[in-house]
């Protein structure tokens, strides 16, 4: 192999490797905040009230936000909602028009305004108190 095929493949590799890294962002709190069960339980649960906004999350949102394994701010986790809101709804939405740590741009929803990112952030941050509610009823 010539030297210019293997420097080649040695860039190649070294992106791959740099690529495959762990993302150290800020933005990824879930390792360091745990859920608790009910909250788990809930956040699979939720589905807003409006219909339109029920068919954007269910399609563009849930799947990450809904589960805990995706890693993601589970809808209603306060605690990771409230770091998030402390950076301004300005930035949220900023965030997920461009994507941010394992969120791809638009979450998914490419004909989403930023109305209805707003909408959709604060369903998703605002929904504790119904999700207690719900698990506490269906505990009984």
């Amino acid at each position: 192999m010539n030297t210019a095929c293997k420097s080649f493949s040695l860039l190649v590799f070294f992106i791959l490797m740099a690529g495959c890294s762990e993302d150290q962002s800020t933005e990824n709190t879930s390792q360091v905040l745990t859920p608790t069960f009910e909250t788990i339980m809930a956040a699979e649960a939720f589905m807003p009230e409006d219909e339109r906004l029920a068919k954007i999350y269910d399609r563009s949102c849930r799947t990450c936000h809904a589960f805990v394994d995706a890693e993601a701010p589970l809808t209603g986790f306060v605690a990771e909602w409230d770091i998030r809101l402390a950076k301004g709804m300005t930035t949220l939405v900023a965030n997920t028009r461009h994507g941010v740590g394992g969120m791809p741009a638009m979450g998914t929803c490419f004909d989403c305004s930023d109305a209805d990112f707003n909408a959709l952030v604060d369903f998703m941050a605002t929904a504790t108190a119904i999700a207690t509610a719900i698990v506490t009823e269906d505990a009984k």
